[in-house]
């Protein structure tokens, strides 16, 4: 078996994403992706069978990928406000950078091209910030709120102001990112 060549695998993924910026995951089709990568559909189709597998090859690279940057800096050892301070800036330092790739994520999430292989990922991701909030918890720091509601008021926050900055072209600031924090620790802590 011939081994598949990196660069038209990437080339693939970034037109992929591009496409998905551009007309959404519903629009997205093979045939454009072939056309915007440069490869011909015989050969798109060897690396790649369906949408559907092409969606969610790059769903687990990506998400994989951003998981593991989001919690690097996640240590238990260290005071429980500073950690949760840590992976809030992560989130949303990662988020800007890649905001392409987050929208290619939540689109896949949404839809329902993943598998079940695909979606235990986004349930291993989440987990670390549920095993967080529920540590805030042990230490009577956080709301006894279910951990759900937690991580989505914290996450809402900062997409939302991740997304303001991307619509505005503007740079993503510390102070964006410091108040953001403070909002979010606000509103779980008790």
């Amino acid at each position: 078996m011939k081994l598949k060549d990196p660069d038209k695998i990437k080339a693939i993924h970034a037109a992929t994403l591009q496409l998905v910026s551009e007309v959404g995951l519903a629009g997205l089709n093979m045939n454009a992706i072939g056309k915007k990568a440069g490869i011909g559909m015989g050969t798109l189709y060897v690396y790649f069978k369906s949408k559907e597998e092409l969606i969610n090859a790059l769903y687990r690279e990506l998400k994989l990928k951003h998981t593991s940057l989001i919690y690097h800096t996640v240590d238990m050892s260290l005071p429980y406000k500073l950690n949760m301070q840590l992976l809030v800036e992560n989130y949303m330092k990662n988020r800007f950078k890649y905001f392409q790739e987050h929208l290619f994520i939540e689109q896949s999430v949404l839809s329902h091209f993943l598998d079940s292989t695909s979606l235990q990922l986004e349930v291993d991701a989440y987990a670390g910030i549920y095993a967080l909030l529920k540590e805030g918890q042990r230490q009577l720091l956080v709301k006894d709120f279910p951990v759900e509601i937690l991580a989505a008021q914290m996450v809402g926050g900062a997409n939302e102001i991740v997304a303001d900055a991307i619509r505005k072209n503007k740079k993503l600031s510390s102070n964006s990112i410091q108040y953001a924090f403070e909002m979010c620790w606000d509103s779980i802590q008790r």
